[in-house]
């Protein structure tokens, strides 16, 4: 048995506020890798109290948080200095205006739209002469 790993994971557990008493039956029945595993998960937990969580997780031998999970495959799918999209090569892309036609001419030999109003006028002057404003009285 290593002292030195012995002592390290005794003084982990009183650090988290685990009581001697438990300390020293946690670590005289209980391998040292369930200790070790379980005070490796204890932080992707959200323990409102730590030292009663990792006294049951231990005991219990609880399995890993999903949040471990995320965070082990997060930090292995993207290594420092790494570029975000290695694999993807850049392709000429037009701007959001240019895709949507704002501010780029017709192409050749297509006549340009005229939504049904006559040039120079604006949908609002369309919808004032449908009103037939003369006519209109205020009652």
């Amino acid at each position: 048995m290593d002292i030195e790993r012995h002592k390290d994971l005794a003084l982990q557990l009183h650090r988290l506020g685990v009581s001697n008493k438990a300390v020293l039956g946690i670590m005289s029945i209980h391998p040292h890798e369930r200790i070790e595993r379980q005070l490796k998960y204890l932080p992707f937990r959200k323990a409102r109290r730590p030292e009663a969580l990792i006294v049951e997780a231990i005991k219990h031998d609880y399995s890993p948080p999903k949040e471990y999970f995320y965070a082990t495959r997060k930090a292995s799918r993207i290594q420092p200095g790494q570029p975000m999209d290695q694999d993807t090569k850049s392709s000429p892309r037009f701007s959001d205006a240019e895709a949507e036609g704002h501010g780029t001419p017709s192409p050749a030999g297509s006549a340009p739209s005229n939504d049904g109003m006559e040039p120079g006028r604006s949908a609002s002057d369309s919808l004032l002469q449908d009103l037939d404003i003369p006519n209109w009285t205020a009652e």
